[in-house]
Parts: structure tokens; sequence; C-alpha cells
């Protein structure tokens, strides 16, 4: 992704934002996956040509599939656009999105998400001590053909307002980028990660708090 690329597509998502289905309808899997080649379809129009043909349900889950993987492609673009980190240079290999410094050890793969419906009653809980997300979104992530054990860095997006909000919170692009930026700066092998059997996770929370002013939270700086 190129900078005009980036800004066309921030702002498009920035628009979605509002009428993207919060849930997904349906849990991710290969099978309705098989529908349609979700990952050839680069635009919303395109996008609702596509599943044109399928219930309602199936619909709402490829609105918001496709939402959330172009918000982690602009995530990704915010990150290795600072100078110390870089992306993954083969497209294909699921191993990780981004690594920082040139350092193998500091090689993540990032997902953005939200606090677990499970945690959301103590979310200030979670803030303080991710561990147990971390745990839950390893070992309850889809089984589909992307259920990879890997380095994770958790993009959690929380709102203290409303949690429809939460969808927002992912396309808030110029907050993100100066947290991405300080992130970027402050992470090393010193970092207090999250050990998960044998690979290391971290968590940057991107909060939106009761008077509607943002903040964040990062784990392991």
């Amino acid at each position: 992704m190129n900078s005009q690329e980036y800004k066309k597509l921030s702002k498009d998502l920035q628009n979605l934002s509002r009428i993207i289905p919060l849930d997904w309808g349906s849990i991710q899997s290969d099978r309705i996956d098989r529908n349609i080649n979700m990952f050839n379809i680069h635009s919303y129009i395109g996008l609702e040509n596509a599943i044109n043909h399928l219930n309602e349900l199936q619909k709402n889950y490829f609105r918001r599939r496709w939402f959330l993987w172009k918000c982690a492609q602009c995530d990704e673009y915010l990150f290795y656009n600072n100078n110390n980190v870089k992306p993954n240079p083969n497209p294909k290999d699921q191993s990780y999105d981004i690594e920082f410094y040139d350092d193998n050890y500091l090689r993540f793969d990032i997902k953005g998400t939200i606090i677990p419906r499970a945690f959301r009653t103590d979310a200030n809980a979670v803030l303080n001590n991710p561990s147990n997300i971390v745990k839950f979104f390893y070992e309850k992530q889809s089984k589909g053909v992307r259920n990879n054990i890997q380095n994770r860095l958790f993009l959690v997006h929380h709102s203290f307002v409303k949690q429809e909000r939460e969808m927002y919170l992912r396309c808030h692009w110029e907050f993100k980028k100066q947290v991405f930026e300080e992130y970027s700066k402050k992470i090393s092998q010193k970092s207090k990660f999250i050990p998960y059997n044998n690979v290391i996770a971290d968590v940057v929370f991107i909060i939106e708090n009761v008077n509607r002013k943002m903040s964040y939270k990062i784990n392991s700086i």
C-alpha cells in the first residue's frame, strides 16, 4: 500500500464504520468464505455486488470480514511507515506481518479486535492485566486456514461510551498513527511481553473514555 492508496482507503473505511454490523452473524469459517473470493475485492461496492446472492446473515458476515481486513491493512501501513518497522516482504507468508528493528524476535502478526464479551463487565481489570484475554484470543481463534500460533500484537479497541462506537475507533487513524509511532520507538527485546506456549504477545489498547476523549495503554512499555 502506498500513501495515496492509504488516504483513499482510510477515508472510505471511516465512512463505512457507521454502517458495518457490529456482530459477525456467524463465526469465521472456511465454509462460508468459499462463497466468494473476498481477497480479490478492493471496494465496498464490489463487495456488495459479489454478495448480492447470499442471505442476510452471510452478507453481514462478509461486510464485517471485509471491513476488518481492510482496517488491518491500514494498521499495518501505519506501523511500517515508521523507519524502524518493515512489512513481511512475502505477502503470502502468514507467519508475521511486521518486524521491528530487523530483529526476528520482534516479528508480529497484527490482530485488531475488541474486549471479548465475557470480559466486558470489568474492562478496567482487563486494561490493567490483559493476560487472560490474550490466552482467550489464542485459544478461541478461528479454526480456519489461518489457524496459526505465532507472535501476536493485539490492537484492542474499547469505548466506555457505548460498544457500537468500537467500529469507529478502528478507523481513528490519526490517533493510531501517533500511538504506533511511540510503540515502534520503545519496543525492544526487554519489553514485558505476555508469553503463550512458545510465542510472545503484546496488547495496545485504543480507548474512548466516558468524556469521549481518546487515550491508549500499552501492555509492554
